[in-house]
């Protein structure tokens, strides 16, 4: 055996090692924040990609059905950072698909897309929670004062109706979501709790907008 390639190989199994060997001496609820953040940077991530590419609305809807579900997820995933058109494209596809394609397989698709999508919320309160609790955020200004107020109410509301205002958050459509589904990452409520609530308020959604194209086009 060559005395080079040897060595290589040992060190890299020792490099290996000592990875595993940190992940395993990490505490569960460190694991699962840092998998969740993660998730946050991907989600993220995969949801800028398409606008950095120049991918447009009809690329998507020319997909049919994988598009909507790509095109709420995008839409969705992108938590505070705002993209224009995107957002929006993701509900219109429902709304104009719904006439040519499947109403049901379309509405059940994008509400889909955006619950899953909405795990990029959910993963940064997990992930930033002891952040946050070791050096709070203040934010100055009119608009700051008006967004912690916003943050306030909504984790009132999470403590004493966890689940009921992550369904009608979901379901309406509003900018507050994101203020709900940090506070549910935050305060651990369980995943399976999460994603039931939000899927059922984004299918409420979905179909709405489904009816609506396939009523009106």
């Amino acid at each position: 055996m060559d005395a080079r390639g040897g060595e290589k190989g040992v060190v890299t199994r020792a490099a290996g090692a000592s990875w595993w060997g940190w992940l395993r001496g990490m505490p569960t609820p460190a694991l699962v924040g840092l998998g969740l953040v993660l998730v946050l940077v991907l989600g993220v991530t995969v949801a800028l990609v398409p606008v950095l590419l120049g991918v447009s609305e009809e690329d998507l809807k020319a997909l049919g059905y994988p598009g909507v579900f790509i095109a709420n997820f995008l839409g969705t995933a992108t938590l505070f950072v705002p993209v224009p058109g995107l957002s929006a494209a993701g509900q219109a596809l429902i709304v104009t698909l719904a006439d040519t394609l499947d109403p049901p397989l379309v509405a059940f698709l994008g509400g889909l897309g955006m619950a899953t999508a909405e795990l990029t919320a959910y993963a940064a309160g997990r992930g930033l929670r002891e952040i946050s609790s070791q050096r709070p955020v203040k934010l100055r200004g009119r608009l700051g004062r008006a967004v912690t107020k916003a943050a306030r109410l909504i984790d009132q509301l999470m403590v004493h109706y966890g689940v009921p205002t992550l369904f009608v958050l979901s379901a309406v459509p509003n900018p507050l979501f994101e203020f709900a589904g940090i506070t549910a990452g935050a305060v651990r409520m369980p995943l399976w709790r999460f994603l039931m609530a939000v899927t059922a308020g984004k299918m409420v959604r979905a179909f709405l907008l489904a009816y609506v194209g396939n009523s009106l086009f």
